[in-house]
């Protein structure tokens, strides 16, 4: 028999055994999650840290009742500033009904009807609509806000640079506070530092650890056709004629469970995403490159087929 047909017995002979696929399945699913959520955490850390080492963050806040077109003519003009990176602007408001939101019981819809909120330097978008903070709408505490980055020179020392740009932001008309922090860049590269250090080890244990799991589930799994293997054994069949429907089965398992993992894992990061994005954090949870997700999947594959092979050897 061709090893072609070797593998495809070994494919189909995983209907016989239900019970035993499934719980290896989902064995194999949730240990390549574990190992992909990590690579989320890893992959999305990096990428914050890197979109923050060579920027600087500027939250500038205008004296409550200044002249709301006077505010929005400097919006715009930071928007054409010379290495301007990202400007979210936030009307009064826009600024109080995202906190009435927030405040506001979920099933309330909390914020003013026909508010707006303005975002990523596009304006404003339409807030949800509700009345239970109404009798604030004519006395606002809050002052027009706006969250600039800037893209640093190269060349330039960041601090001093920050600096400079802190004292024209705080001449600004009607600006009555800028805040910045000044270690953020240091604090930025120690990160990147650190996360380059601990990914290769951090990839290494959940490698170690997806081997250990899935190699000793497929091992018992194997104990179900215990029977069957020692039959073919004694009747003279060849090590691999026994091994080979083993192996495909392994492989199938390691190759179906990564791809489900993937499935889950884009469920946790959509969830994860509209958990972060909203104000103050707005941190955009970014998916798995292509390259780490099929990393993920052959390595699953890979070390599955190599644990099946080994359990069918004894």
């Amino acid at each position: 028999m061709s090893t072609t047909k070797l593998f495809l017995r070994g494919v189909a002979d995983m209907r016989r055994f239900p019970l035993p696929q499934l719980c290896t399945l989902l064995t194999v699913c949730m240990v390549a999650l574990l190992a992909g959520t990590g690579l989320l955490i890893l992959h999305n850390v990096q990428q914050e840290v890197l979109k923050t080492q060579a920027q600087a963050r500027f939250q500038i806040y205008w004296k409550v009742g200044a002249d709301l077109d006077a505010v929005e003519a400097q919006w715009a003009d930071l928007k054409r500033a010379p290495g301007i990176a990202e400007v979210s602007t936030f009307t009064p408001r826009a600024a109080l009904s995202e906190l009435m939101r927030g405040l506001a019981p979920k099933n309330s819809g909390g914020g003013f009807a026909g508010s707006n909120a303005g975002g990523n330097g596009d304006g404003d978008a339409n807030a949800t609509s509700g009345d239970d903070f109404a009798w604030l709408e004519g006395d606002n505490p809050l002052p027009a806000t706006a969250l600039v980055s800037f893209d640093i020179p190269p060349g330039e020392a960041p601090e001093p640079w920050m600096g400079r740009m802190y004292a024209r932001l705080k001449g600004l008309e009607g600006v009555e506070q800028v805040t910045y922090n000044p270690t953020q860049l240091t604090l930025a590269t120690g990160w990147i530092a650190l996360v380059q250090r601990a990914a290769w080890p951090a990839l290494g244990f959940f490698a170690l650890v997806v081997g250990l799991v899935v190699g000793n589930t497929l091992k018992l799994m194997m104990l179900a056709r215990k029977d069957e293997v020692e039959i073919l054994s004694l009747v003279g069949a060849r090590p691999w004629f026994i091994r080979a429907p083993l192996f495909a089965n392994g492989v199938v398992q390691g190759l179906s469970g990564s791809v489900l993992s993937l499935f889950c894992l884009k469920f946790l990061q959509t969830w994860l995403r509209s958990v972060l994005d909203v104000p103050p954090l707005f941190l955009k949870v970014e998916f798995l490159p292509l390259w780490q997700s099929a990393a993920l999947v052959l390595c699953t594959t890979c070390v599955a087929g190599l644990a099946s092979l080994i359990a069918a050897r004894k």
